[in-house]
């Protein structure tokens, strides 16, 4: 399972990277879109960790987070985004979790005035879905303790407030990296987590109809 996923990141995601580079390129040359009608794809990676020690043993976590949005009026969009996640903890016994998570993440999105290819936004949202749990853990009894399979799901409600950089490869296709901060609640194994994010993805803005 590990393995299967860890090979979407690294080859999978390619292609559809791949594909709103394509649609980017392929769009006429006229200067960077976010006026009123226009329309945004993009798809980025976060929560990406990595971690291992002797004596606590390995962990991983990582996230897809495709988006659209169109554009209420200039410099101004309102779009909804996946979130997908997964996560394992692996001790150097037996002790192990993995987790997987959906939702959608509804935002707004506001982009500081300009026409360079360097573009400034904010934006603000809520999420909500639900994380699967499935792990093994040691359960001291009265005697012998004993090792215990568990399964768990839960459903997720938060916010969240980014700030973001586009830099505009071509007018009509940028990179795109963002940090915000996230709150995520009503989860059955841990706090309420309080979470600062750094994403990198690739974003295409459709020009409004009859744009030249």
């Amino acid at each position: 399972m590990e393995l299967l996923f860890l090979s979407f990141f690294s080859s999978g995601m390619q292609k559809p990277l791949l594909a709103l580079a394509a649609c980017g390129l392929l769009l006429p040359a006229a200067q960077a879109q976010t006026e009123r009608g226009a329309k945004l794809l993009g798809v980025s990676v976060g929560n990406l960790s990595y971690s291992r020690t002797k004596y606590s043993g390995s962990a991983f976590s990582a996230a897809l987070h495709p988006t659209a949005a169109y554009f209420l009026a200039d410099n101004l969009a309102l779009g909804a985004g996946l979130n997908l996640s997964y996560g394992r903890q692996r001790s150097n016994g037996a002790q192990y979790y993995r987790e997987f998570g959906y939702g959608l993440a509804p935002f707004v999105r506001y982009y500081l005035p300009g026409s360079s290819r360097h573009r400034v936004f904010g934006e603000v949202g809520a999420d909500v879905g639900r994380t699967h749990y499935r792990g093994l853990d040691y359960r001291p009894v009265i005697g012998p303790g004993t090792w215990d399979y568990y399964t768990r799901s839960a459903g997720t409600f938060g916010y969240h407030g980014t700030l973001g950089y586009n830099f505009f490869l071509t007018p009509n296709a940028a990179l795109e990296a963002s940090a915000g901060y996230y709150r995520v609640a009503h989860d059955p194994i841990f706090n309420p987590r309080h979470v600062v994010d750094v994403r990198l993805g690739f974003s295409v803005l459709l020009p409004a109809s009859g744009s030249n």
